[in-house]
């Protein structure tokens, strides 16, 4: 039992650690027009040419489909706020769904996105996703998706939102 609690302890204490680390680094390494509010546009999936067609027949996802047309027509909403301090949220409205707030802390190294939110499995919506594209209004990151669909990457652009 003590070693268990001592285990709970420092693992507790290197996730504290991670996220402090996370915070610091974010503070350093936050690209200044990454800062603000983003909405998102669209979801897609990008394939590169040796994909197979079997491959580009499963990339017709209908709940990807489902979701980008009630963003379109401005019942579903998905949006996170990067602040300056090396945190972010990140809230989920859908028709027929609870509303869902993920916060957390980034950074950005390179172009790839760090994060951590203590309370979502996995560690972040946004970990280990790669920025293609940072305007003053337009944010695109990819993601790889897997072995479920190799050569594919998932394509998330957001558009800053007006204060």
């Amino acid at each position: 039992m003590l070693i268990a609690n001592r285990y709970s302890f420092l693992k507790r204490a290197g996730l504290v650690a991670v996220g402090l680390l996370l915070a610091v680094a974010g503070r350093a390494q936050v690209p200044a027009l990454l800062l603000g509010q983003w909405e998102l546009r669209q979801i897609s999936f990008v394939a590169n040419q040796t994909v197979p067609p079997e491959i580009l027949e499963r990339m017709d996802n209908p709940e990807v489909a489902e979701l980008n047309a009630e963003v379109a027509a401005g019942v579903a909403q998905l949006r996170v706020v990067f602040r300056p301090d090396g945190t972010y949220r990140f809230a989920v409205q859908q028709p027929g769904q609870p509303p869902r707030t993920e916060v957390g802390t980034y950074a950005v190294q390179g172009s790839q996105l760090l994060a951590q939110s203590p309370g979502i499995e996995g560690g972040s919506s946004f970990d280990g996703q790669r920025i293609t594209q940072l305007t003053r209004r337009k944010l695109v990151i990819e993601l790889v998706v897997g072995a479920e669909l190799p050569g594919v990457v998932e394509e998330i652009e957001y558009r800053r939102v007006s204060k």
